[in-house]
């Protein structure tokens, strides 16, 4: 199972992830604009033990994230644009010792527009199964262990090598309803769990004036070569396909995401690669107060099925999470989240180092 860190970091993510109304004009004449947007995130994580009362300081979070995203008009109707995302981990030493990465590039794609034709871009970007998965992550913490949520795996997340062709209200004409069709090249220089081959993707989403929006993705890719005889494997290819919910209107947002995969997600159990079949349950509610104050639970269940194990359903993630998130203004926030673990250890948790600890998670965010 990929090492992910924990809770926090990825609160970056519902902030710096487009470019909002907070960022910086840099530059604005005759339409053409270039925008400057990110977040400064620090943070602490403590955890405990099930029906424990003791609290152990677990790790520095800390990070930022800086991104620059840029338009021009070519003429009245085709227009072109970028946008390029770094993170950075601000609690690495200045000196690694290791081969570990502390700053990464997120996003960095470019593309046209033309009028109602839609647009097309190329480049490190979303897959598809964000547009249906990213509606639950509207607090992030539930995502962090959703194993729809892991960069670079397919059209999940971020990854690279992506075409991406977006069309809103079908040509203007209809309106609430967009769709996108996306295309990834291989991608062979990598470790093999994260390598792929030509895949394709696509997405259709509803959004209506009452609050209501309705997505539904789906993608299918060959797995590379190096893996196609692997004993794990029923069949030479990789699918998944996501469908996510919300309403959001009246101070409430209320979201559900079920996602379900074959052959997507990577572990290391018994010298197999790649779990049969994967399904995800999300689901998160909010309220708002006209005060600042974001009260939210959310839950998260993960599981997979494989045929070659001796215990043949897999708990993958499984937690609920409290969070609480308070506005001082629109550029700065504070929160904090507890993770409520409900995985049992087992031989499969234990082996592919899986946490079952209660999570507890606290920071503040400035974002611009």
């Amino acid at each position: 199972m990929k090492n992910h860190k924990s809770l926090a970091i990825l609160i970056p993510m519902l902030f710096a992830s487009t470019s909002s109304v907070n960022a910086i004009e840099i530059f604005n004449k005759n339409g053409n604009k270039l925008e400057l947007y990110g977040s400064i995130n620090p943070n602490h994580n403590f955890s405990n033990k099930f029906l424990s009362t003791e609290i152990v300081s677990k790790e520095d979070n800390t990070n930022a994230v800086l991104g620059l995203s840029g338009k021009i008009n070519i003429t009245d109707k085709l227009s072109s644009y970028a946008k390029i995302e770094y993170k950075t981990d601000l609690f690495m030493p200045e000196d690694l010792m290791d081969k570990q990465q502390p700053n990464t590039v997120r996003l960095g794609y470019a593309g046209l527009k033309y009028g109602n034709l839609g647009s097309i871009d190329y480049g490190r970007n979303y897959g598809v199964i964000h547009d249906a998965q990213s509606l639950t992550n509207h607090i992030p913490y539930i995502n962090n262990n959703s194993v729809f949520a892991y960069n670079d795996n397919y059209m999940v997340g971020r990854n690279n090598s992506l075409l991406t062709y977006r069309n809103n209200n079908i040509f203007g004409l209809v309106d609430g309803v967009s769709f996108a069709l996306q295309y990834q090249d291989a991608i062979k220089n990598r470790i093999s769990d994260q390598q792929n081959s030509v895949g394709w993707g696509a997405s259709l989403k509803y959004e209506s004036d009452s609050g209501l929006t309705a997505v539904g993705s789906c993608f299918t890719s060959e797995r590379p070569i190096s893996d196609q005889n692997k004993i794990d494997l029923k069949s030479k290819s990789v699918d998944s396909y996501g469908l996510g919910f919300k309403y959001d209107a009246n101070n409430v947002y209320i979201a559900a995401f079920y996602g379900a995969a074959r052959n997507l997600t990577p572990y290391h159990m018994h010298s197999d690669r790649f779990i049969n079949e994967t399904q995800n349950i999300e689901a998160i509610a909010e309220y708002s107060f006209d005060s600042g104050f974001h009260p939210s639970l959310s839950y998260l269940d993960s599981k997979g099925q494989n045929s070659n194990t001796p215990k043949s359903e897999l708990d993958l993630a499984k937690q609920i999470n409290i969070s609480t998130r308070y506005e001082f203004n629109k550029n700065v926030s504070t929160y904090m989240n507890y993770k409520i673990n409900l995985l049992k250890e087992n031989d499969f948790i234990k082996d592919n180092k899986i946490p079952t600890d209660n999570i507890i998670g606290a920071g503040v965010v400035y974002q611009f």
